[in-house]
């Protein structure tokens, strides 16, 4: 029996220094291990739930044939490659030199385990995802209601800004 394939978002962040650079470096390195089937913007918006630099976050999103906690540990070796080291014990919101999440699937795929859960949990919750997403997955379905990501970004309460950093000319690959 072959394995479904599902179109997954995945959202890049970084506030290092170098953000645009590691984020670079991010689709290249998840470029080697999927098929990335299309880049959105690259988007600054300020830190949240702490005091920080800002942060550069990119939507992805990639085609997959295998289980999802097969494509969640492949993302998370793709942090390690670049650096990420998880501290359970550390704080929840601090900088951070990649972020890598998996946020939502088509066809829409509900997912809760200990590791993962999808779509995102917090994503209703966080203008600095759903911005992005919008840009051009506005009409995926977003939630087990059959709410859209754009019904979720017209109804989120975050107020941080989010601002657009530079338009990579809607790369489809």
């Amino acid at each position: 029996m072959s394995a479904k394939v599902l179109n997954v978002l995945i959202l890049l962040g970084s506030n290092s220094e170098d953000a645009a650079k590691v984020l670079t470096q991010a689709r290249a390195e998840l470029a080697k291990r999927v098929p990335v089937r299309r880049e959105g913007s690259l988007w600054r918006t300020a830190a949240w739930g702490f005091e920080g630099p800002d942060f550069l976050n990119q939507v992805l999103e990639v085609q997959w044939s295998g289980e999802p906690m097969a494509l969640l540990e492949m993302v998370l070796e793709v942090e390690r490659s670049l650096g990420r080291v998880r501290d359970a014990q550390g704080p929840r919101y601090a900088s951070r030199s990649i972020d890598i999440d998996l946020l939502l699937t088509q066809p829409f795929l509900a997912l809760a385990t200990p590791q993962l859960e999808l779509p995102h949990p917090r994503m209703p919750m966080r203008r600095f995802v759903l911005q992005p997403v919008a840009e051009f997955w506005r009409e995926w379905q977003a939630d087990a209601s059959g709410a859209s990501v754009g019904d979720l970004l017209d109804r989120c309460s975050d107020q941080n800004a989010v601002h657009l950093h530079s338009n990579l000319n809607d790369h489809d690959l």
